[in-house]
């Protein structure tokens, strides 16, 4: 019998995404397809494909795992197909049920979401800022460091900017780091591979409207190794394993400037709610925060239901010197609007109103607690550090 231990090896359970399209299952003269492309793209539709010629019904589900379902239509192939408009274009997440069990469709974009593999479809949207574009490119690493606060190692995603790989370009010397957190049941990929941060921070770099800088992305899904070989996942572990752990690493192995003013936390979500945690309770390591769909307090069951950081906004004096933007965010259609009027409510009775405190930002974007939300407020948060 295998060890625990062996079995949660991270070369073993890794797993991996695509840069270019798949291709569908065939033949070697890539003319005789077994398996059609599970997703056909047009502007303002799309063809969703599943093959399952054994399946007696075959839906979709769109947005999440409950949401508004679409049947499927079988051909004499075998192929089940269903037709889902574009709206108005963006990210959503598909949930396949073959015979009532989900599965996943293996000819369908994959991502990782609700802790997960899940499928998603993309139109393009209304604006391209977040297009891969005819501009130089910065690169994004996996780095792997040893957590002594969860006791195993750790991936985190880096991403430096154009031009940083060579090092002796003078211009990228003592960069500024914006630690950048997921949402809950997602990992360190999501910024990257559904939020497109790096192609957002390579256009805006080019535009001249961001400051170069590097961007850390941890798994806010936090586990930490017990003595038995398993392992618990614990939000709160966040906090410590950034401060002790991750940070001191990302500095001892990049070109960074480490004083506060130099470094930033954001987060979207459960991400949010970690940032919150982590820059108030340490406004000394911090000088920009971003709170993506978030939350000042504790999410309930998430840790204990103390909230022992907010007492950081008590003294406005030391807050107006310690942080330069304080940006909160949110979708008009969240589900989590109410949270967000609510935190809103709490710095106006602490005087920490947007126009009173210089640093305090609200936005209100035109969508969900989504992707299309969330790329816009790390293009806005981009814009407004480091200056």
């Amino acid at each position: 019998m295998l060890s625990e231990s062996f079995k949660i090896n991270a070369a073993l359970t890794e797993t991996a995404i695509a840069f270019d399209p798949q291709m569908k299952v065939g033949g070697y003269d890539n003319k005789i397809w077994k398996t059609p492309e599970g997703i056909e793209l047009f502007p303002d539709h799309a063809v969703l494909k599943f093959y399952a010629p054994d399946a007696k019904t075959v839906n979709v589900r769109r947005f999440y795992s409950e949401g508004p379902l679409t049947p499927m239509n079988k051909n004499e192939k075998g192929i089940w197909t269903a037709e889902i408009p574009a709206e108005k274009g963006g990210y959503s997440g598909l949930f396949f049920e073959v015979d009532g069990v989900y599965a996943l469709n293996p000819m369908a974009p994959i991502t990782w979401s609700q802790s997960h593999p899940i499928n998603y479809i993309d139109f393009p949207g209304s604006d391209d800022f977040y297009l891969l574009k005819d501009v130089p490119h910065g690169t994004v690493s996996r780095d792997i460091f040893y957590s002594n606060v969860c006791g195993c190692y750790k991936g985190c995603e880096v991403y430096t900017p154009p031009g940083y790989q060579n090092a002796k370009n003078g211009n990228y010397k003592d960069l500024p780091v914006l630690y950048l957190q997921h949402g809950f049941g997602e990992n360190e990929m999501g910024w990257t591979h559904l939020g497109k941060v790096n192609f957002i921070m390579d256009n805006l770099i080019a535009e001249g409207k961001a400051e170069p800088c590097i961007i850390v992305m941890n798994n806010g899904m936090t586990q930490k190794l017990e003595s038995n070989g398993h392992r618990h996942w614990d939000a709160m572990l966040l906090e410590p394993m950034l401060i002790n752990d991750c940070i001191p690493f990302i500095d001892s192995h990049y070109r960074t400037a480490t004083d506060k003013w130099h470094r930033a936390m954001a987060g979207l979500s459960m991400g949010s709610m970690q940032t919150s945690i982590t820059t108030l309770s340490h406004p000394e390591l911090f000088g920009y925060v971003g709170i993506f769909s978030g939350f000042l307090k504790k999410l309930a069951g998430l840790g204990d239901n103390q909230n022992d950081h907010l007492k950081t906004l008590d003294d406005k004096e030391k807050l107006f010197e310690h942080f330069k933007v304080f940006f909160r965010c949110m979708g008009d259609k969240d589900e989590f609007f109410g949270q967000f009027t609510s935190d809103s409510e709490l710095l106006r009775e602490k005087g920490l109103q947007t126009g009173e405190w210089a640093a305090h930002i609200e936005k209100v974007y035109d969508g969900y607690h989504d992707w299309n939300v969330w790329r816009p407020c790390v293009r806005d948060f981009l814009t407004m550090i480091f200056k």
